[in-house]
Order: structure tokens, then C-alpha cells, then sequence
């Protein structure tokens, strides 16, 4: 048992070290991963910008930002979203900012950007205090975009309050879905957030074609796919998928 003791205090003990050492290294380290986002973020061509989160590498708290997607479909979604051109788009799952990456720089016109994520979920565990300073980096050059962060869980009645609040009033007019993958996890975020779109707004769902354990995007997709308007992409041999609604409120 001593050992085990012994072994447990041991990996706290450096597992403390590099926190602090994580933490002393900080500035220096935001300052070189800036450096080479931004330098990255000079491009205005739509396959370039959804390339930027496969290029970047960066340091410490701001190491790399990826997006967990198929690349022809990411660049047709991105296409559809560039040419609807939203000025308030709201993400529920950002994980390491990619999709939020894309959507913050095809769409200069924006004037608000809503990110929703629960630190600590599945899918992906959120973002931490940190990583907000690089998301927000995205829309740096973009001065009339604000960008806001909403760390909670998007299936409560106290995030709702929260991004309507952030709105004022104003209406989604590109909602992202890609967190909770369960059924009625992705039916939850779909019928509260749905209420806030403008009447000619799109919604997107991610992974309408993932048929891993605890992944039913699918089943809801289809369930719905048929009341709406909508378009499939999915890319050759792909086992994801993004499904868009064209809504008409």
C-alpha cells in the first residue's frame, strides 16, 4: 500500500510541476501561438481559411485547433454558411474551435458569435478559461463582431437565458449542432435553440451519419429531415455527415 501511496503522491507531484511550469511559460507562448495563427489568417479563400486548423500549431494552453470533420464536407458546409451570410451564428460544441474558426473567418460580416460548450462533457469536454483568449484571437481584425462564451450545458434553462440575453433580441441566423450526440440530447438542443432562429435561418447538424455507441444524430435527423427543406453532405466513404435545415419560422 506504501507504494501505491508513494506512486499517487509522485504523479501529483509532477503532475503539479508542469502545471506550473505550464503557467510560467504562458506569455510567451500566447505570444508565438498568435504569431502564427494570425500569419495563417491573412488568406481570404474559402478552401485556404478551412485548411488554417489543420496548419496551425501553436504552445502550451493555445497548442492546435482542429475540427472533427471530413474535408469535402467541411468545405461545402462552409461554402452553403459563406454565401447565407450570417450575422448571428451560434455554435453548440466547439471542442478545440475549428468549425468556430471556420465560421468566425468566412463570415467578416458577422455581428455576433455565440459559442456553447460544457467543460468536462462528452463529445469532446469543452474549452478551458485559457483557450478563450485564442478564440477570440479569431475574430481579431473583425471589429464589428463580438464574440461570447457560454461554458455551461446547453440543455438547460439557464444557458437559454444566458444566449438570449447575448442576443438582445436578435434573431440565430446559423445555429451549429454538434454536441451531445445522444437522441434526445440532440432533440433538446434542436427544439430550445430553434426557437431563436431568424425566419429564413439554416441549421446544421453534425455527424447525421456516425453510427458509433451513444451516437444517434442519425435516427433524429431522419425523424425530422422530412418536415423541412433540407441538404445531405456527406462526402465519398465518409461515416459522418452534415445535415442542413433551411428554416422557415
Amino acid at each position: 500500500m506504501g507504494r501505491l501511496e508513494n506512486g499517487l503522491e509522485n504523479h501529483e507531484w509532477v503532475c503539479e510541476m508542469i502545471r506550473i511550469k505550464k503557467r510560467a511559460l504562458d506569455f510567451p507562448a500566447w505570444l508565438i501561438s498568435k504569431w502564427r495563427l494570425t500569419r495563417l489568417m491573412s488568406t481570404n479563400e474559402l478552401e485556404e481559411i478551412v485548411d488554417v486548423p489543420n496548419k496551425y500549431i501553436g504552445h502550451g494552453y493555445y497548442d492546435r485547433i482542429h475540427a472533427e470533420q471530413d474535408p469535402q464536407e467541411i468545405i461545402e458546409l462552409a461554402r452553403l454558411v459563406k454565401e447565407h451570410k450570417p450575422q448571428v451564428i451560434v455554435e453548440i460544441g466547439t471542442y478545440k474551435g475549428g468549425t468556430l474558426f471556420i465560421w468566425s473567418r468566412l463570415n467578416p460580416w458577422a455581428k455576433k458569435i455565440v459559442s456553447i460548450d460544457l467543460p468536462g462533457g462528452h463529445y469532446g469536454g469543452g474549452y478551458s478559461d485559457k483557450r478563450i483568449k485564442l478564440y477570440r484571437h479569431f475574430c481579431y481584425d473583425h471589429v464589428n463582431t463580438a464574440m461570447h462564451f457560454i461554458r455551461e450545458n446547453s440543455h438547460l434553462k439557464s444557458t437559454f437565458a444566458s444566449l438570449k440575453r447575448i442576443l438582445n433580441g436578435q434573431s440565430i441566423d446559423f445555429l451549429y449542432i454538434d454536441a451531445d450526440h445522444t437522441y434526445e440530447g440532440v432533440k433538446t438542443d434542436f427544439e430550445m435553440y430553434s426557437q431563436l432562429m431568424s425566419p429564413n435561418g439554416i441549421i446544421g447538424f453534425h455527424d447525421i451519419r456516425n453510427t458509433k455507441e451513444n451516437h444517434q444524430v442519425m435516427q433524429f435527423w431522419n425523424d425530422i429531415k422530412v418536415n423541412y427543406q433540407h441538404k445531405e453532405i456527406i462526402g465519398e466513404n465518409s461515416k459522418t455527415g452534415n445535415g442542413v435545415i433551411f428554416w422557415k419560422g
